[in-house]
């Protein structure tokens, strides 16, 4: 877990998580994104737990801020300086990997490949029940994000 420090008159406090400790949504600071909303993965009709400890910021050495995953809840959250897309922001979540070449998508989840070039096999994205393409929506504050998966 990546801690952080802060200064507080002559003590220093260190923190743990998220910056928005997982409190609301919404930017707190101008220059700062603070985002987050509902995540859902379907593989087959059928949720895949993304409560997996090797998904969750809590649990991995490798945590992004710019997209992350936190223990006990289904949602997503977003910090910094910049917005995400979805591909991107699926492609820093641990133990995933996400690329499109020639506009076939491919989503590896922790060692299980999803191609959509392969006959039979679909990725779809979509944004409040609405399909996006992954590579051009930018996720923003309080986007409900659902992607499915389908293999013959």
């Amino acid at each position: 877990m990546k801690r952080r420090a802060v200064l507080v008159g002559a003590v220093t406090l260190s923190l743990a998580g998220c910056l928005n400790g997982g409190q609301g949504r919404g930017n707190q600071d101008s220059d700062r994104i603070n985002a987050t909303g509902d995540i859902e993965l379907l593989i087959d009709g059928s949720e895949f737990d993304l409560s997996q400890d090797q998904f969750q910021s809590e649990n991995v050495d490798t945590e992004s801020l710019s997209f992350h995953l936190h223990e006990g809840d289904d949602d997503w959250y977003m910090e910094g300086k910049s917005r995400v897309t979805v591909a991107e922001g699926l492609d820093l979540l641990p133990d995933f990997e996400y690329t499109q070449e020639s506009g076939n998508r491919r989503l590896t989840i922790d060692g299980t490949e999803y191609d959509a070039s392969e006959e039979g096999t679909e990725i779809a994205c979509f944004v409040d029940d609405e399909e996006v393409d992954p590579t051009e929506y930018t996720l923003s504050d309080g986007d409900d994000l659902r992607v499915e998966i389908t293999t013959e």
